[in-house]
């Protein structure tokens, strides 16, 4: 799981390249066993459920994309241990700062991991197919 927001001019769209590389290799697992990828905006009031999954898929078709309303959000990117605040711009528009780590979430919905940049897509493919083949 990623947070990110489709106006980020640069952490984002490199995040969900490697992790879109990252993706092709599972390709091959079965459906049940393969390691999904969630990006989830943490701006609301432009990104749409459509235009965030729009944004994902141009990445990778299989990425899942999500969004909430605050106070939701906030409390499940808390739950996380991540952050994102919006900041206002010079000319009058924001931007949003965020976390760049991505979450590794078990089936059962629980933390699992962390994986800090820098991403290493081919270090990610191979870590979390592994887990796949472990987990319960």
């Amino acid at each position: 799981m990623f947070l990110g927001f489709t106006h980020c001019p640069d952490v984002c769209p490199t995040t969900l390249t490697e992790l879109g590389q990252a993706q092709k290799t599972w390709e091959t697992l079965p459906e049940t066993r393969r390691p999904q990828v969630l990006f989830v905006s943490v701006d609301p009031a432009r990104d749409t459920p459509a235009k965030t999954g729009e944004y994902a898929a141009y990445f990778n078709k299989g990425t899942l994309a999500a969004t909430a309303p605050e106070p939701a959000l906030g409390q499940f990117a808390a739950g996380l241990g991540l952050v994102y605040m919006k900041v206002a711009t010079n000319d009058g528009d924001y931007t949003m700062d965020h976390s760049s780590a991505v979450v590794v979430i078990d089936p059962q919905g629980r933390q699992a991991g962390l994986i800090r940049p820098p991403l290493l897509p081919a270090d990610i493919a191979a870590d979390l197919a592994r887990l796949a083949e472990v987990a319960p």
